[in-house]
């Protein structure tokens, strides 16, 4: 995983797709050999790397850089093209997609981010037929913002926004992010697609899902260092699991006994 301060460039997202979502880019426009997609696993595209004209973003220089665009919240896009190097949409719908220069101006860091949630937002909306076999999926959460565990721990169960193609029967595991930096919980999804509207502090949601706490982990048992071992370089949005990786987290944990969050509603 590139660090904040290194650029980002073509090669630098493709090895991420590569890596994080086992996708390889598609060159599908003979009259622009160099334009290549990714596209989620429903056949919707979440990104285009194409070479424009830097003229055509309004800055005051002839040549041509390599750009990217993604897919935004379109309550989002306003405030994300604030950021330098991030502009309206070129050739996209500038209501939900952006565009990024990878000319090595941005940090990788802020251009992988917003190619993590360009997925999420295609993932969440797949259309067609409904899956039907559970799936297990390696999810982020913050702990600067919401102490996850704690609620977990004490209620048994979450609402958890709904980012992905999520059904009943799926097995959720969370990553917690700095200062934590280890898997932590494994959750079972019991209901999906629930109104819940929330817009605070840059998150936004509008439907939910329900967790129900499984299996907790120590902080030392699958830490980030560790996941790297079995191919995950950071968790950024709703990704599959490795089988090595998923066989060990299987294995390892304390099964969470509900007997305790319900002794926990009765005191409080």
């Amino acid at each position: 995983m590139p660090k904040a301060k290194q650029g980002a460039d073509r090669n630098t997202v493709l090895a991420f797709a590569k890596t994080e979502y086992q996708t390889e880019p598609e060159y599908l426009f003979r009259s622009s050999p160099q334009t290549a997609v990714l596209r989620h696993p429903n056949g919707k595209w979440f990104a285009i790397i194409m070479p424009v004209s830097l003229r055509k973003f309004g800055l005051p220089d002839d040549g041509i850089s390599d750009v990217i665009n993604v897919k935004c919240d379109p309550m989002m896009t306003g405030s994300v093209c604030m950021q330098p190097g991030f502009f309206p949409a070129y050739h996209m719908n500038k209501g939900s997609w952006v565009s990024i220069l990878l000319n090595g101006s941005v940090p990788a860091e802020h251009v992988l981010t917003a190619l993590s949630a360009s997925y999420a937002q295609v993932a969440a909306r797949t259309g067609g037929k409904q899956r039907t076999a559970p799936k297990d999926w390696l999810l982020p959460s913050n702990p600067k913002y919401e102490d996850i565990g704690k609620m977990l721990r004490a209620q048994g169960w979450i609402f958890w926004k709904q980012s992905g193609r999520f059904i009943p029967g799926d097995t959720v595991y969370i990553y917690e992010g700095k200062p934590i930096g280890a898997v932590g919980f494994a959750c079972t999804v019991t209901q999906t697609d629930i109104p819940y509207h929330f817009d605070q502090g840059g998150l936004h949601m509008d439907t939910v899902m329900r967790l129900e706490l499984q299996v907790c982990y120590a902080p030392e048992e699958f830490p980030l260092e560790l996941l790297r071992d079995y191919g995950v370089t950071s968790v950024r949005g709703p990704r599959g699991i490795p089988d090595a990786l998923l066989a060990a987290l299987k294995a390892g944990g304390t099964p969470f006994r509900t007997d305790k969050a319900v002794s926990a509603m009765h005191e409080s």
